[in-house]
């Protein structure tokens, strides 16, 4: 019972690192848009996975509502998983 609430804990706390990591993105494309650099390449390796799957749900949506489609995804999930820890540490 606790490792699997340590396993969604750990997917809980993944899931916010690339909601912030989109974040990030998208806050750095407002000023920088250089893909050379180091710093726009970073978020732009660690976040196109998520874009990629994001296309995949959503085929039909542009370009530049990727990220916020991905954002909304990303906290529809991690609310499952916590109403999925909560009924679990009721019963």
């Amino acid at each position: 019972m606790i490792a699997w609430l340590i396993l969604i804990q750990i997917i809980n706390y993944t899931l916010a690192l690339f909601m912030w990591l989109i974040v990030g993105r998208l806050v750095l494309s407002l000023f920088r848009a250089n893909r050379e650099n180091f710093i726009m390449a970073f978020f732009i390796k660690f976040t196109e996975p998520v874009y990629k799957i994001t296309r995949k749900i959503v085929p039909f949506a542009k370009e530049s509502c990727i990220p916020w489609i991905s954002i909304i995804l990303i906290v529809i999930v991690r609310l499952a998983f916590v109403i999925i820890l909560r009924s679990g540490t009721y019963k």
